[in-house]
């Protein structure tokens, strides 16, 4: 009687046609799964950086830091350092070798945040190096190796326009951001999906500082959930003062949006601005999105 030897080549392609329909239908939820994780990571290290602030503000009479004194001091700018490569220069970085010999130039919180994995969101690590430094200054030959990307709201520890020094003078711990995620690049222009600006500012310091007028400056990240071919169509986290954790999407952080049945002022400003006190050209008047409600 003959034996049967192996498979015919018509079972080998039936079981490789089986394996690639299932991979096929496997990818889109394992990308998923992925893009989740990261962005659970990053949620935690917002709640974390929650955490250090609230630390610093009772060690510190409630009182904030500077928004560019908060991680690094005035002095560590230099022309081998410059502060818009900071953020990718891994001298700079906890365990980097100025920061570690040179103690002048930690900031103000750096003993609550000096911990290298909260500081980098994941997905920031990964797009940002596509997007190299935009800041004049920056030292050519400098590898681009994200270091840090969540930064504080500029109108907090300021003294300028719309600046508040305590948080007692905070008009809604709730509606008001104290660290954030900030693009390494700038929207200059008109994106797929948004029809005005968001900033023309890329990430170049610690402070993410948004305008009150109708020239934009910095705005939240848009990379989480966003397509690899428009990374300007996603949202970034935030934490606010009172702890908890947003995303805010790219297409709320225009001025004037509504959302829904909630009728406050809104859009990237609203959740920057600290005072009680409205804007010098009110909630919607330096409007991003021609107008429409």
């Amino acid at each position: 009687m003959r034996t049967r030897q192996g498979f015919t080549l018509v079972e080998l392609l039936c079981v490789l046609a089986i394996i690639l329909l299932l991979l096929a239908i496997l990818m889109p939820s394992m990308s998923s799964l992925k893009m989740r994780a990261t962005r659970t990571i990053c949620e935690s290290h917002m709640m974390r950086y929650g955490r250090m602030g609230q630390a610093y503000l009772e060690d510190n009479d409630y009182a904030f830091p500077a928004p560019d004194e908060w991680l690094y001091s005035p002095t560590s700018n230099s022309i081998s350092h410059p502060i818009g490569c900071r953020w990718h220069d891994r001298a700079m970085a906890p365990g980097g070798e100025m920061m570690a010999t040179t103690p002048d130039y930690r900031g103000k919180m750096w003993a609550y945040t000096a911990d290298a994995p909260v500081l980098l969101c994941p997905v920031f690590r990964d797009v940002s190096p596509a997007f190299g430094c935009e800041n004049p200054e920056h030292r050519k030959g400098m590898p681009i190796e994200p270091q840090y990307s969540y930064t504080m709201n500029a109108y907090l520890g300021s003294e300028g326009v719309g600046g508040v020094r305590r948080l007692s003078e905070v008009r809604d711990t709730a509606k008001v951001f104290f660290f954030a995620e900030e693009n390494s690049w700038s929207l200059s222009y008109a994106t797929k999906t948004l029809p005005q600006l968001l900033s023309t500012k890329a990430l170049d310091d610690t402070a993410l500082s948004i305008s009150c007028t109708d020239q934009p400056i910095d705005c939240f990240a848009t990379y989480h959930g966003a397509t690899s071919e428009d990374l300007d169509n996603g949202s970034g986290n935030a934490v606010f003062l009172d702890g908890h954790v947003e995303a805010i999407a790219a297409k709320d952080q225009l001025r004037g949006v509504r959302r829904g049945s909630w009728r406050e002022p809104s859009g990237n400003l609203f959740w920057a601005w600290p005072q009680r006190s409205a804007p010098p050209g009110g909630w919607d008047g330096e409007r991003q999105d021609g107008g429409n409600q």
